[in-house]
């Protein structure tokens, strides 16, 4: 692989990871302003779960191994979602949500691709 196409696939690899890292905080808000008003501890779990692992996943020193954090997220994603078609709301906001969670898992893949 040439320099030039190398620094291309970096260049796509940051612009992934931060579009990974944003969503992953976009959904732990989001999970936050759903619980608020009815204090739903559930909720609150799952936002602080999302917060932990965009806190690793973003972390720049090799404490954690990236292998393991992609996959906690792959699976705490695809956790949510699962409880969603089984307990959630089928409000505008939640279907959002449950978007914004497919949009973490496929760019997982993608990152696994180019990685």
């Amino acid at each position: 692989m040439g320099n030039h196409t190398l620094r291309k696939v970096t260049n796509m690899l940051r612009f992934i990871r931060f579009g990974i890292f944003s969503l992953i905080l976009i959904t732990a808000t989001i999970h936050i302003v759903l619980a608020y008003p009815l204090g739903l501890l559930g909720f609150y779990v799952i936002a602080a779960g999302f917060y932990m692992i965009a806190i690793a996943y973003a972390n720049p020193f090799n404490r954690f191994n990236r292998n393991h954090v992609v996959s906690i997220l792959r699976i705490w994603t695809i956790a949510t979602l699962v409880l969603w078609l089984f307990l959630g709301d089928r409000a505008l906001i939640a279907f959002l949500d449950k978007v914004t969670e497919l949009f973490i898992i496929g760019l997982l893949w993608v990152e696994q691709r180019l990685a």
